[in-house]
């Protein structure tokens, strides 16, 4: 029986962070369009949401809107929230991070294009300070080049968000693969081995080869891999 649908674009994107966590758990969804709720149907639906993603909850006939709200909730339900106080509110703060960075990277969701001066200053100052934040977090938990996860010696949501940011993030854009690198290496290292997990790896294979390198999709998009170039 299918628990979940989830709602969203056909990018990883946003999409990605749920999408990859249904899929270490083994849980059982449908991935629908987002045309399907958003616009027309984003007020309507009980715990409305501005955008995608959307997860429906088929047992319980709910809607739940907001990828952090969503990616805690899966987490709670498939018990890969930590368990001390501290790190559990990490788990929280580093998925609002994922957010804010996604936020920035796509300059407010397309308020802005990107310009040269712009995205040099922001990949040299705000990106690399915000791989950094995750690296150093990593390595107060423990994280190494070959073991350990981002909050100690278990796995939680809070590896499979850092992977669906950044694993996400440099094969789309290739040439951010040796910043993380530089300012990052064991979150690097980190992303590879949560990818290579079984229940991960063969979803990324599929994913990757239907969307090639696709990341947020139309004009967004297009200004990010004009910077790349």
């Amino acid at each position: 029986m299918v628990e979940y649908e989830l709602y969203y674009w056909d990018v990883p994107f946003r999409g990605v962070f749920p999408q990859l966590f249904l899929e270490e758990t083994g849980a059982k969804y449908l991935f629908r369009d987002a045309l399907e709720i958003y616009p027309a149907k984003s007020l309507k639906i009980h715990n409305p949401g501005m955008a995608p993603p959307y997860l429906y909850e088929v047992k319980k006939e709910r809607y739940l809107a907001q990828m952090p709200a969503i990616m805690m909730h899966l987490a709670r339900e498939y018990d890969y929230l930590p368990k001390r106080t501290e790190t559990l509110d990490l788990a929280l703060k580093s998925i609002l991070d994922c957010l804010d960075i996604l936020t920035e990277i796509t300059r407010f969701y397309g308020q802005q294009m990107w310009t040269p001066k712009a995205w040099q200053e922001f990949r040299t100052d705000r990106l690399s300070k915000w791989m950094q934040i995750f690296e150093l977090t990593g390595h107060s938990h423990g994280l190494k080049d070959d073991k350990g996860f981002l909050l100690g010696s278990t796995i939680s949501v809070a590896d499979i968000a850092t992977t669906a940011l950044f694993g996400t993030m440099i094969h789309s854009f290739p040439t951010l693969r040796a910043d993380l690198k530089k300012h990052a290496p064991y979150v690097l290292a980190l992303c590879e081995r949560i990818e290579a997990r079984p229940p991960l790896k063969s979803f990324l294979e599929q994913q990757r080869e239907k969307y090639g390198r696709s990341y947020c999709g139309g004009e967004i998009e297009k200004s990010l891999r004009e910077m790349m170039e």
